[in-house]
């Protein structure tokens, strides 16, 4: 059907124009129609918009700014495939943000961005862009009614994400990356931020990016482990730490990293002493065994002598006297953050089997 029997058929009643489907395919026609703008037409609207482009300015300049953002806001809706279009909405985002409605301004940077990708605005767009997102981040706002936040977490994600994706090649996106990650974690979504920190770590290694998402991923993996009885979490920390040590040793938060793997083996020894013990209680010796020589392979805890006791007790042979005894390398044992002799491994895998059943 074409568009004049279409619009005869409308006018006689045939059709109903008002939200119908022929009132879709007539707006579909006129849309396309105005996508295919000939060179002419083209030209002449460009006149247009921008006669209307200098009116704003003269407006904005003599502190109209109402007037401005109205002629700014006009010259985008009727000729919104010109170039005077493309500045217009970028100094109406600027007027929106100028008079605080981040939210909205933001939105209209993004439609400036997906709209006009070659503008000459581009950088100071998206520089503008991530101050909104960033500050909306950081601001203890009410919302509507003074309840929650200004903007919900799950909005700066997306306005992060829509920064990060949109420019790539910027600082920008990094640090978008990183504000998901700080997000994520402040909601307790560990497993989303160390996600986002990863995509970091991946896309900008080599960078002081890369190095803070490193650093935080060990502060996630610490925080997953302290809420864990699983060994595997400690291990899944101490090879972040490995991670953050080998690749930035200049770093001062090295040490900091380093000093603090004692501690994680402790940890990590101690859930296994306990794991045995509850073994042990349970009437399931061999179970019990098997954690307790895992313990025992790591010596440089207090836990290693705990276990070498109950082992002793299991096997019913007498304690040994104290003595000093070569140490044997465990799994945190020795110095496993020397650089270039570190392994990481591929999954969170078990320590030790656990035995069906005890004979």
């Amino acid at each position: 059907m074409n568009r004049s029997a279409l619009s005869l058929m409308i006018g006689l009643g045939l059709l109903i124009p008002a939200h119908s489907h022929a009132q879709g395919i007539l707006g579909g026609i006129i849309k396309n129609d105005e996508k295919k703008l000939d060179a002419e037409t083209l030209t002449t609207q460009e006149s247009a918009a921008n006669a209307q482009l200098q009116k704003a300015q003269s407006q904005e300049s003599s502190g109209k700014r109402r007037q401005a953002r109205d002629t700014y806001k006009s010259i985008v809706k009727s000729y919104p495939r010109t170039e005077a279009a493309a500045e217009a909405q970028f100094r109406y985002a600027k007027i929106l943000q100028a008079e605080g409605d981040g939210k909205k301004a933001f939105d209209e940077y993004q439609d400036l961005l997906t709209t006009h990708r070659n503008t000459p605005n581009f950088n100071e767009a998206v520089g503008n862009q991530f101050q909104i997102a960033d500050s909306l981040r950081g601001s203890d706002k009410k919302g509507f009614l003074g309840l929650g936040a200004a903007v919900q977490p799950s909005k700066l994600v997306e306005m992060f994400g829509q920064i990060a994706e949109i420019a790539p090649y910027t600082d920008y996106a990094p640090k978008s990356l990183l504000n998901i990650g700080y997000v994520h974690s402040t909601q307790g979504e560990n497993d989303k931020a160390i996600s986002a920190f990863k995509k970091v770590v991946d896309t900008y290694s080599g960078s002081d990016f890369a190095t803070e998402a490193q650093y935080q991923i060990f502060k996630l993996r610490g925080e997953n482990a302290e809420m864990s009885e699983s060994p595997n979490k400690d291990r899944a920390q101490v090879e972040a730490g490995m991670d953050f040590v080998n690749q930035n040793p200049e770093d001062q938060r090295a040490q900091e990293v380093q000093a603090n793997l004692q501690s994680i083996e402790e940890r990590s020894m101690e859930k296994l002493f306990n794991t045995g013990q509850f073994y042990e209680k349970s009437g399931k010796p061999d179970s019990a065994r098997i954690y307790y020589r895992e313990v025992v392979k790591n010596p440089n805890t207090p836990w290693a002598s705990k276990a070498q006791a109950r082992l002793n007790v299991l096997d019913g042979a007498p304690a040994p006297a104290p003595a000093a005894t070569e140490k044997k390398p465990g799994f945190f044992s020795g110095n496993p953050l020397k650089k270039g002799k570190v392994k990481m491994r591929a999954g969170e895998d078990d320590v030790v089997p656990l035995p069906a059943s005890d004979g």
